[in-house]
């Protein structure tokens, strides 16, 4: 039985967008699961923690952009 190959980085970002929105496969959350076990949980948490970042400042530039325009 051949192992399958890790996800690339592209794939664990929508991976964790996924799982954020409540939408994650199980296939892709069996590959995740599989990644964890064999090389651990750093990577994910590292891209975890900037998609979170990114959000948080995509909704404060969001903000601004309505505050600028309402007043």
């Amino acid at each position: 039985m051949t192992e399958p190959e890790d996800p690339s980085i592209f794939q664990i970002a929508f991976s964790l967008i996924a799982s954020f929105c409540g939408i994650q496969t199980k296939e892709n959350m069996a590959r995740d699961e599989a990644y964890i076990e064999k090389k651990g949980i750093k990577v994910y948490v590292i891209i975890g923690f900037f998609l979170v970042f990114c959000i948080l400042l995509t909704l404060f530039g969001i903000v601004q952009l309505v505050l600028h325009f309402a007043l």
